[in-house]
């Protein structure tokens, strides 16, 4: 939902400013309505630092989310992209010589907006995927997860899009260009980075792209100023990013499981038998060939994930390290085991042969302290 408060007296001015950076595919979406309807007179561009920065006391006043943009205009200002985009719009829909953003026809107004709720509701929250440090990525505790839930999603905006174009929602810009067209500069860009986690099919090269949305693409990002001139805006903010290496440490990313494979793999696909005791999405147990009490199960992730040990997790592995740890007592219970140890070692000096990562449930008997 859009918010809008007064502002503090005295603490802004005119003229109506718009916060914003030239990375910020969000801000783009505003900065694209304005080249398009040819408002850029009306709108000042100013850094969120003329505020204090994101989590400036200033800045944090006025949109307590700190988030990008935010929309300052008169006594008021407004937050979330879509919101700011429509009171533009309306505040000056009798200006400006561009396109009015809305279709002429219902149905390309709907299928426009159906488009613009699609990104902001299923594609701009797990965006972060591309370009963020750590977990969470919305609703996503795994990379990998959001990313291929980021794929499913292109291929449902694919199915939206107009099949003749050459817009989204066929001849007339819109606002679901607008609001789709800067993600798509940073999906582009970033999505052939992983291709670990979702390479693309059989000679294809680059992100996941149908021909509807490969047509659109190539159209407003060849053939449309404005359009263009926002991909230059946003590029030249990745630029950084890029030198200062920001994706050499993202798993799938900078960051790969080169390690050689282990007899674990050959468990995982079944080549090898074992005793399975639980299976779920995320990992396996089985019971250990040379157990060590009377109940002995090895917990391992099913996709290692760069994970030869726990000394070589990150806040990338948060998630699968905890769901390891509430299978573990999911399995202790499963084998009537009120008391039990969990173990996991690290190296060939703490007793580590296989490298993938595995949790030992040991119960069954006393076991003593110090264990060895």
């Amino acid at each position: 939902m859009a918010l809008i408060i007064s502002i503090l007296a005295g603490t802004l001015s005119l003229p109506t400013t718009l916060y914003d950076l030239p990375v910020s595919n969000h801000g783009a979406r505003v900065r694209l309505l304005l080249y398009k309807r040819g408002l850029e007179s009306a709108v000042r561009v100013a850094s969120p630092m003329e505020l204090g920065g994101l989590r400036g006391e200033k800045y944090l006043s006025l949109n307590p989310q700190g988030k990008m943009p935010l929309l300052v205009d008169g006594d008021s200002c407004v937050w979330e992209t879509d919101a700011i985009c429509r009171h533009l719009l309306e505040k000056h829909a009798a200006e400006g010589d561009g396109p009015s953003l809305f279709p002429t026809s219902l149905a390309a107004r709907t299928a426009a907006e159906v488009i613009v709720r699609h990104h902001d509701t299923y594609i701009g929250p797990i965006q972060g995927c591309l370009y963020k440090p750590a977990p969470p990525f919305g609703r996503f505790t795994s990379r990998r997860d959001a990313l291929q839930e980021l794929v499913k999603q292109l291929a449902v905006a694919e199915a939206l899009a107009d099949p003749t174009g050459p817009y989204l929602a066929g001849e007339e810009f819109s606002l679901a260009d607008a609001t789709l067209f800067p993600t798509m500069v940073f999906i582009t860009h970033m999505l052939p980075k992983f291709e670990d986690a979702v390479a693309s099919p059989a000679g294809e090269a680059g992100p996941r792209l149908g021909p509807r949305l490969s047509a659109w693409w190539s159209h407003t990002s060849n053939a449309d100023e404005a359009a263009k001139r926002v991909a230059d805006e946003i590029r030249s903010g990745l630029q950084p990013w890029e030198e200062r290496g920001r994706w050499d440490a993202m798993l799938y990313a900078g960051a790969r499981d080169v390690a050689p494979a282990t007899l674990f793999d050959k468990i995982l696909s079944k080549e090898i038998p074992s005793e399975v005791v639980f299976e779920d999405a995320l990992c396996l147990a089985f019971r250990d060939i040379n157990p060590v009490a009377p109940a002995h199960i090895l917990i391992i992730p099913k996709h290692r994930d760069g994970l030869t040990g726990l000394g070589a997790a990150t806040a990338e592995h948060s998630a699968i390290l905890g769901h390891l740890m509430v299978a573990a007592a999911a399995i202790a219970k499963q084998e009537g085991l009120s008391e039990f140890r969990l173990v996991t070692n690290n190296g060939e000096g703490a007793g580590q042969s296989v490298f993938h990562l595995h949790l030992h449930l040991i119960g069954g008997r006393p076991l003593e302290w110090p264990p060895g």
